[in-house]
């Protein structure tokens, strides 16, 4: 592998290095959706205007990916403040980079009205204070469905980028974590300027108490997980069986499906692997992040793409720079892999004011 350098047209090596080939190989993304009931727990997560509505966010997410604008409802996704979902940097990556996508249903309360690859076993993850994520046996189901998928990429592609949707994410992460000995409360972000640790603490707490001592990753899962992590696990796993290279598209809820991986393959080192996230996220949790890639991923390359709104025309954009939203919808690793395939990071900034300026027209109502 020839190593690129740390700072590379908007790319911030933190740790590991960039090989050559991912500049020139055949690459694509993929984004699972799933939807857990976990987030609609008041105050958990920001991903929509009311709790109740972040089970509507990935169908609306992937709608906008694909058509430009939500087709079940006719709202862009926001936070109750009105921020737009990173899907627009998303979306503006993969536009200026000329990048294909499919987009992987591991259990979405809402059907997306556009084409995916629907897993058989997808089920909607169960509010985890109160009851089980998922059916017993869901969660091997769903990882062995993933690989499968995985594979098949694998086989075809040379990189494959992985994002994800799903409201209340980092709780569930923050519970996988914490059951598998990864981490602890302090390890995962959040879309809100203030992380609700506490909540997040206590609903944790309550699942970690219904677990008991089990360690097994895939009832680990069932108790207390959801239906995005193992899936994204399976992919992973997949995609590097063939000797391709997987980028884990997002932030501290990437080190979820870590845990997951190492917990099911204990040789699992990250080679093949590169963690691409946010500036933002970067800003509000490397050092977390670092510690754990440290301790147990000695290979995985961790990069963050340096994208900063301080200069944004409108306000929704700015509060980004305030701490909202983050990451989300492939942002970090989209955005990445269009700097890698020769997009300057200018120009993808300014496309995401132009692509936020399409939604909003002269005014900025979100």
């Amino acid at each position: 592998m020839i190593v690129l350098g740390r700072n590379f047209r908007g790319i911030i090596t933190v740790r590991g290095g960039i090989g050559e080939e991912l500049l020139y190989e055949e690459s694509m993304c993929i984004y699972v959706i799933a939807s857990t009931k976990t987030s609609t727990i008041p105050g958990i997560s920001l991903a929509g205007q009311a709790p109740l509505l972040t089970l509507f966010t990935p169908a609306l997410d992937v709608e906008y990916l694909y058509h430009g604008k939500p087709v079940s409802f006719s709202i862009i996704p926001t936070t109750p403040e009105g921020i737009p979902t990173p899907a627009i940097i998303t979306r503006t990556a993969l536009k200026l980079s000329n990048t294909p996508f499919i987009v992987v249903d591991a259990g979405s309360f809402v059907e997306p009205k556009i084409p995916t690859l629907k897993l058989s076993s997808r089920s909607v993850g169960g509010r985890i204070d109160i009851e089980d994520a998922l059916p017993p046996g869901t969660s091997r189901r769903l990882f062995e469905e993933a690989k499968d998928i995985g594979r098949t990429l694998g086989s075809f592609v040379d990189v494959v980028v992985v994002g994800e949707s799903m409201p209340g994410g980092t709780t569930t992460a923050l519970a996988i974590v914490k059951a598998l000995g990864f981490g602890d409360y302090n390890v995962v972000s959040s879309s809100s300027k203030h992380n609700p640790v506490d909540l997040k603490k206590n609903v944790v707490e309550k699942a970690l108490n219904r677990l008991g001592f089990e360690k097994d990753p895939f009832k680990v899962n069932d108790v207390l997980g959801d239906p995005l992590h193992i899936t994204i696990a399976g992919i992973a796993l997949g995609v590097i069986e063939k000797g391709s290279t997987v980028v884990l598209a997002g932030g501290t809820q990437m080190l979820a499906t870590l845990s997951l991986i190492k917990s099911i393959d204990p040789r699992f080192s990250g080679e093949r692997v590169v963690l691409a996230t946010t500036r933002w996220i970067y800003i509000d949790k490397g050092r977390e992040i670092l510690s754990i890639l440290d301790k147990h991923f000695p290979n995985i390359t961790f990069t963050y793409v340096d994208l900063n709104f301080s200069d944004a025309p409108y306000k929704g954009l700015r509060a980004y720079e305030e701490g909202f939203v983050k990451e989300g919808v492939g942002a970090g690793g989209t955005a990445f892999l269009a700097l890698l395939r020769g997009v300057d990071v200018e120009d993808l900034k300014k496309g995401i004011y132009e692509e936020y300026r399409g939604i909003v027209g002269s005014g900025d109502t979100l």
